[in-house]
């Protein structure tokens, strides 16, 4: 099944289409990403830098069972890389999360990217077993960020929206068995 990203700080429509299609193969995950209207920016040309600032599509996903670790999977608008082990320490006071990142200099994930006429196409590929945050089921969401160009604010998208500025608040996290 394909799903479409909604505005990850309204919960309404996208302006921009992103879709996100699930597949599970034996112990083989894929997620397959479509983004239409970008500019491709992203600053860093080489693997795990935070893509973040740039244009990309993402996935967090973990198994710890109080949601605390996961992995965060990102391939920039040029097709690079980022992987991190990310330990979310709740929210400060100013209600942002607090994030230790802990980037990963090997990846377990295999990326794939293609530029299309108006966006482009992306997937992130792994074995289930890599997904070592816990002993729980596997969590996660799906996301897209794009800048106009490098600009702020940016544009973000959610499969389940967290309805703030931030991507990393588990109890939007959904659960992977109800999408493959």
């Amino acid at each position: 099944m394909i799903y479409e990203l909604k505005n990850n700080r309204t919960g309404e429509a996208a302006d921009r289409l992103t879709t996100v299609k699930i597949k599970k193969d034996g112990n083989i995950v894929t997620f397959f990403f479509h983004a239409e209207n970008t500019q491709y920016y992203c600053p860093y040309d080489y693997y795990n830098g935070i893509h973040s600032a740039g244009d990309a599509c993402e996935i967090l996903i973990g198994t710890d069972p109080e949601r605390k670790v996961y992995y965060e999977m990102e391939i920039s608008a040029n097709g690079q890389l980022m992987l991190a082990k990310m330990t979310n320490g709740g929210l400060d006071e100013n209600g942002d999360p607090k994030l230790d990142v802990g980037f990963v200099d090997v990846s377990f994930f295999k990326g794939d990217y293609a530029k299309t006429e108006n966006g482009y196409d992306c997937s992130f590929s792994f074995d289930l077993s890599d997904i070592n945050t816990g002993d729980g089921e596997v969590y996660f969401n799906a996301y897209r960020l794009d800048t106009d160009g490098g600009k702020t604010p940016q544009h973000l998208y959610a499969l389940n929206p967290t309805v703030y500025h931030w991507f990393h608040m588990p109890d939007k996290f959904l659960w992977l068995k109800d999408y493959v």
